[in-house]
């Protein structure tokens, strides 16, 4: 009985349970990407046998504890991790079975005493409600399942009535325009093939013996579906399939509802809800506000800030009701946290154990003499410079480049952030040479573009980066001038291709469709800039909400106010409106380029700066010194030059390393060396810890909140990890140079947008803060394991008689290594993970939903643990097995950060201002070179295991 007991309680059963887990809710990610949530919650998270499953992980995490003795003081640290996911289910489990979500519309000076359910119900009723049935438990039908349902419903009389399943269409377009009423108010676009309609259910209703077909429409995206009426014989009911109403204790009556928007923007900056709760229970009136992570709590009841009527006139909230879960939950994150840190920090731990056995192999290898050589090549490039004589001085350009601009987002910014956008999205390079023109940086090319249009129109701007587009079009280079996009008739070449393509789902776009996207919104950019709408650098007179506008808008023909004309310089003006002021600074401007004084423009340009800080309130400007901060910022590119100082850096380090590792003696020079190096190194993190800290001060908020951002605080994160194992190593910071270059030439692939804007409202929380701060520098540890389970595969290879020894020594050193790093990367992505939870719980009523994006957050942790538990299971115990687990594992981070954000269509994390990354060629080829690096490193090492003389590893 004992050794049956000792193999079901096994490290390999359980880890064998533990890895079906992760399959079962992998693939639910992709069910419900491919079909929708309901299949996925009913097919898999909601049905018995998943409940099962969680069931028997947590009777093997107990079981393997007793087995293991792992109840003592000792093994604590592990144990209060391990135990907070019990907590977790626990806490998930009540929260699913004694708690629910709902919705509430409450219009301005209404008072509303009933929730409506997320969850869908059948209601039935009559005209009076003496007669009001709702189904015991909610419907929800699956695209994989059979949905069949039976409902009885006494009727009055000894009768029933009883409702039966028939189908269930989704996206039911040719039932709804043929059935759909007057009396129903879908705004659809028919032009739209993707567009969702309403589903359907189709029901048979018995009644008397007589049955009766009906069809019951269920929009998701309401809150609150509308009865039918439906005669079945003599009997008149309403029915309807959609939330239930939920009565509460206590009514809440809406005051005021703002909507706070950015300056000049439709974009919502944020909103709340003053509201009255009217308890008379316990004779309470009290005014709460309600507003995006301000939540009102009373009687085991949350309300959330979650929408708004059109009209602004009504708000709606979302209630989460779940007072015991969520402690219990919360209670399993607290000690989630403190089980990590007991571990990192105990010195009892395996993890702390594992300081004492890396100096251990240290000593043994230096111990030994083994001379091995790196040799290091390095090639540099010149040109010749050839001057050309400036379009518009640069020293005027830099002037223009201060003025203030108000981007589409509302955000206020330097004209030369703008510019520096602009031009690159237009052209992808920022610097420039043109005939006649000479060499120009982005500023000055933005500027004479408005000077010169005739001119730049003809010019090679506009790159064309697919050669399948190159060709439709007819060409064969990558920049082409704004005329080759039209026909002669001056309409656009393109226009039928991107309708098509627009009309296609993002994951079914192909690589050429994108590319005709990219492209017209060049085309779109550079006739707006040469039409000047893109400048917004004037106030609007009178406006409310601080809008500023283009020279070329309606408004700015609009005469001046004579208190603003009276503190003009003294020059005169035909019109007295920001029309005639730009146009004066641009004809200016033209004569100032042929006589080289640009006195008169920079009049102009002072009056115009003058305008912008009369006109709009100081607390919203940035001052002229944030101003010139962001211009330096732009300038001085310095993430885009850090990755080649990182680059180059990290493989002196990597070369030098190696020599010293396998030199006979130790060299001074040698070491100089490496400690040089090294403190170049810190100096880079330093520049990059005040570009990210510049970032921050300049955008206003934690720069973390799109798709570069988090790449640039992974490339932090990485260094950080760096650093701190470098002790052990110096192949360690090394690795982490070359993968921080990797990480910021990612970042500056096109497809991420580098530009600051504005925040999300329901992103202005310290949660988020924290949240992906902790989150993503996890990221980066794991980044760095996968980087040093390369080299550690790589060095494998220069395993020869003579070095056998010394280079395992060194192979089980950097393992280890690895092995704290996997450690620590895994603690900080679990409890970075669970704080999003607490984010997405005070933000919208609900910390664990099965999404896409916490789903993958979790088995990233889970992968992690298993190739963390290889050292319990016989076969997987090598550090060959551990590194190879390491490397495959960091696939759930990419699929995590990039496959969820970016190609999952029903994600709640993609970063809506980046476009889907396109998956080219050579990520396949590096993903093909990756299983060839590994299998030849497995058969490597069985080669050396047939040695009988060999000392392996």
């Amino acid at each position: 009985m004992r050794s049956l007991l000792n193999v079901l309680f096994s490290s390999k059963i359980a880890m064998l349970f533990l890895v079906l887990f992760i399959l079962i809710i992998g693939a639910a990610t992709f069910i419900e990407d491919y079909y929708d949530t309901p299949t996925a919650q009913q097919l898999i998270y909601q049905a018995r046998w998943f409940e099962l499953l969680m069931l028997v992980l947590v009777v093997q995490f107990i079981g393997n504890q007793v087995r293991r003795k792992a109840f003592s003081w000792e093994k604590l640290p592990q144990l209060l991790f391990h135990f907070s996911f019990l907590l977790l289910i626990i806490g998930g489990g009540i929260t699913r079975y004694f708690g629910y979500e709902g919705h509430m519309h409450i219009l301005e000076n209404e008072a509303v005493d009933v929730v409506y359910t997320k969850d869908p119900y059948l209601q039935v009723r009559n005209a009076d409600r003496s007669l009001n049935y709702t189904s015991e438990y909610p419907l929800f039908f699956s695209q994989l399942q059979n949905n069949h349902f039976e409902l009885t419903f006494a009727i009055p009389g000894n009768e029933s009535l009883v409702v039966s399943h028939r189908d269930y269409q989704y996206n039911a377009r040719e039932l709804y325009t043929k059935l759909n009423t007057s009396n129903d108010d879908y705004h659809l676009d028919y032009t739209n093939p993707d567009q969702q309609f309403p589903n359907a259910l189709l029901v048979t209703v018995t009644y008397r013996g007589e049955s009766h077909d009906t069809i019951l429409f269920y929009d998701e995206k309401r809150f609150i579906q509308q009865f039918k009426t439906y005669s079945f014989g003599d009997l008149e009911l309403e029915m309807v399939y959609g939330p239930k109403p939920v009565p509460l204790p206590f009514a809440l009556k809406l005051k005021n509802f703002t909507l706070s928007k950015y300056p000049g923007t439709n974009i919502p900056s944020a909103s709340e809800s003053e509201v009255l709760l009217m308890d008379q229970e316990n004779q309470l009136v009290e005014e709460f506000l309600i507003a995006k992570n301000k939540v009102l709590d009373y009687r085991g009841y949350r309300f959330f800030q979650t929408s708004y009527d059109d009209n602004e006139e009504g708000t709606i909230l979302s209630i989460n009701y779940d007072y015991y879960g969520t402690r219990i939950t919360y209670a399993g994150y607290i000690l989630m946290t403190l089980g990590a840190l007991l571990v990192l920090f105990s010195k009892r731990s395996g993890f702390g154990q594992l300081d004492r056995r890396i100096k251990l192999l240290r000593n043994q290898r230096k111990s030994l003499t083994v001379l091995f050589l790196v040799f290091l090549a390095a090639s540099a490039n010149s040109y010749a410079q050839q001057q050309f004589q400036n379009p518009v001085s640069k020293a005027h350009a830099d002037s223009f480049a201060e003025l203030l601009v108000q981007t589409h987002d509302g955000r206020f910014a330097s004209v030369h952030s703008l510019a520096t956008d602009v031009v690159h999205k237009i052209t992808g390079k920022d610097h420039f040479e043109f005939p006649g023109k000479g060499k120009m940086d982005a500023m000055q090319l933005f500027l004479d573009i408005q000077l010169d249009p005739n001119y730049w129109i003809q010019q090679d701007l506009i790159v064309v980066r697919e050669n399948a587009l190159r060709d439709i079009l007819g060409v064969n280079q990558k920049h082409l001038p704004f005329i080759a996009f039209l026909n002669a008739d001056r309409t656009y070449r393109l226009e039928y291709l991107v309708q098509k393509a627009f009309q296609k789902k993002a994951a079914d776009q192909s690589s050429l469709d994108r590319e005709i996207i990219k492209v017209t919104e060049r085309v779109t950019i550079f006739d707006l800039l040469v039409n000047g709408t893109l400048l917004k650098v004037f106030p609007e007179q009178d406006s409310n909400n601080h809008n500023w506008i283009n020279w070329n808008d309606s408004i700015a023909l609009k005469p001046l106010a004579k208190d603003i004309i009276s503190a003009k310089p003294d020059f005169s003006l035909k019109s007295q409106t920001y029309n005639e002021i730009m146009r004066s600074y641009f004809v200016s401007t033209l004569y100032a380029k042929q006589t080289n004084d640009y006195q008169e423009p920079e009049k102009w340009l002072t009056y115009i700066k003058q305008l912008q800080r009369e006109l709009t309130p100081d607390e919203l400007l940035p001052s002229t010194s944030k101003i010139k901060r962001e211009i330096f910022y732009n300038k001085s590119d310095i993430f885009g030059n850090l990755k080649y100082i990182f680059a180059l850096l990290g493989i002196v380090l990597l070369s030098l390393v190696y020599v010293e590792n396998f030199s006979a003696s130790p060299r001074k020079i040698l070491n100089n060396a490496i400690r040089a190096v090294t403190g170049l190194l810190v100096l880079a993190f330093a520049y990059q810890t005040f570009g990210m800290g510049l970032r921050w001060h300049l955008g206003g908020h934690a720069p973390w909140s799109n798709g570069y951002e988090v790449l640039l605080l992974v490339a932090w994160g990485s260094m950080l990890a760096g650093f701190s194992v470098m002790k052990y190593s110096k192949i360690n910071l090394a690795a982490t140079a070359l993968l921080t270059f990797l990480i910021l030439m990612t970042a500056g692939h096109s497809y991420y947008d580098p530009q600051l804007t504005n925040l999300n409202p329901v992103l202005k929380s310290v949660w988020l803060i924290i949240h992906v701060a902790v989150i993503t520098i996890g990221y980066g540890f794991l980044a760095l394991s996968f980087i040093l389970g390369l080299v550690i595969l790589a060095t494998s290879f220069g395993r020869r008689d003579k070095n056998k020894v010394k280079l395992s020594l060194l192979i089980q050193e950097l393992t280890l290594t690895n092995e704290k790093l996997v450690v620590i990367g895994m603690f900080l992505t679990a409890i970075g993970t669970f704080i999003g939870c607490v984010w997405a719980n005070e933000s919208w009523g609900s910390y664990w939903s099965w999404n896409a994006k916490q789903t993958w957050s979790l088995i990233i942790v889970l992968v992690y643990g298993v190739v963390l538990h290889f050292k319990y299971i016989p076969g997987l115990q090598s550090p060959l097995a551990f590194n190879i687990g390491s490397m495959l594992s960091f696939g759930s981070v990419l699929m995590t950060f990039i496959g969820v954000n970016y190609y999952f269509t029903k994600g709640l994390h993609s970063y809506a201002s980046d476009d889907p990354p396109i998956f080219p060629m050579w990520s396949w080829v590096a993903i093909a070179l990756l299983f060839v690096l590994i299998s030849a490193a497995l058969w490597n090492e069985r080669q050396w295991q047939r040695k009988p003389s060999s000392d392996v590893y």
